[in-house]
């Protein structure tokens, strides 16, 4: 049972204000586009998120933006602690996500399981944005097994008009219910913290810096197991959560980019691939693989087809196409920098684009994405997935709620 408690204090976007004030799914962007949307949108929540790669985090200037964005009327405040039912489109896409607060201990026992390592850094940049920012908007997404009960619960709730109904561009949609009413509230989390196969998709950084904030005593004994219903928490152990059946989530993939590589040639890829007898043929352009056990390199403006070799164990997470392509291509490719620094591994998010692997300098890797049930086979396994795997569709995003921490 998933220890869940209703949302203290939230605030939801004004909806005739969303669509500038919700902010993009920043890590799809790159940094010079991060600035240029702040540029061009003075509401967008992005002056209140340090998204990592542009420079130390201004936290005095991001509480500001915060308290700006409230002061001029952005966000509402909701009545009474509540539970939020989240429908987001992407194109042809739509998830539908249960948004509550979680306690930190299920994120560290267990029951919330992890699918990546995390990066010190970032994970202490964000512990240090809760503390002197105070505020928790970007939700962590936790895929899980649909569960027939919560189903029933959250059809109930859209039965209803959406508290918020707004559109985000030309394709995309935000709509939003806040469930306020004690008993419907308590329906709906106690059912929610019934799911199962609970699995981090999306946020492990911002859970882990919960933790950080928290300390070594997070994982307590105040929780009882099989006992319905929340119990007392402090606003600072708490995780913001959305909760979304594995089903509605379209897992595309995150590809590669070595850079740092020099003026790097065909001829030095296929040489330092056939030393671990891997062959390079040629492609027409650039195009994403399909099948899986094969990557698509982009190098000096011409397009490779890879097939990779057999796995280095019959674990799980051997088995993924991320992680043969980290021993077998990857690492050769490495060999081939020259410069002082070691090259370095950037991870790309599919939706951004082929053109993102095409660079001087660099060789791009394009990979077929995990199924959802690799990366569940891989969690059951208590193992972790290659870091930057999965890419989730449709993109959760800051700015919608806030909540004070």
């Amino acid at each position: 049972m998933l220890p869940l408690h209703g949302l203290v204090d939230a605030c939801l976007v004004a909806g005739e204000h969303a669509a500038e004030v919700i902010a993009p799914a920043y890590d799809a962007l790159e940094p010079a586009e991060r600035r240029a949307h702040i540029a061009t949108h003075p509401d967008t929540f992005l002056r209140v998120l340090p998204t990592g790669g542009d420079g130390p985090p201004r936290f005095p200037a991001y509480r500001r933006a915060l308290d700006e964005l409230r002061r001029r009327g952005r966000f509402h405040p909701l009545p009474r602690p509540a539970a939020v039912i989240l429908e987001l489109t992407e194109g042809d896409a739509t998830l539908t996500a249960v948004v509550a607060d979680v306690d930190v201990e299920a994120y560290l026992d267990g029951r919330i399981r992890p699918h990546e390592h995390v990066r010190p850094e970032r994970v202490a940049e964000l512990a240090d944005e809760l503390s002197k920012v105070r505020i928790a908007s970007s939700p962590v997404c936790v895929l899980h097994r649909r569960h027939p009960d919560l189903d029933r619960v959250v059809a109930e709730v859209r039965r209803v008009g959406p508290d918020l109904d707004a559109s985000l561009g030309p394709t995309g949609h935000v709509r939003a219910w806040a469930v306020t009413e004690p008993a419907l509230r308590r329906r709906l989390l106690a059912a929610a913290a019934e799911v199962e196969d609970a699995t981090v998709a999306d946020g492990h950084h911002r859970a882990a810096a919960v933790a950080r904030r928290v300390g070594p005593d997070a994982v307590h004994r105040a929780h009882q197991p099989g006992v319905a219903g929340p119990r007392p928490a402090e606003q600072h152990r708490l995780v913001l959560t959305a909760l979304v059946a594995g089903d509605e989530l379209e897992i595309a993939a995150f590809h590669r980019r070595v850079d740092g590589l020099g003026a790097v040639t065909v001829k030095e890829v296929r040489r330092v691939l056939a030393e671990v007898d891997l062959t390079a043929e040629d492609l027409p352009g650039p195009a994403p693989p399909v099948v899986a056990g094969t990557v698509h390199l982009a190098v000096e403006g011409r397009w490779l087809a890879v097939t990779l070799g057999p796995p280095a164990s019959c674990s799980a997470r051997a088995q993924l196409d991320a992680a043969r392509a980290e021993q077998q291509v990857l690492a050769p490719l490495r060999t081939l920098g020259t410069a002082p620094e070691p090259p370095e591994v950037v991870p790309v998010p599919a939706p951004a684009g082929l053109a993102l692997l095409e660079r001087p300098g660099s060789v791009g890797v394009a990979l077929v994405p995990p199924t959802l049930a690799q990366v569940l086979e891989v969690t059951g396994a208590g193992d972790v997935l290659p870091h930057k795997s999965t890419y989730l569709r449709p993109k959760l995003r800051s700015g919608i709620i806030t909540v004070p921490r």
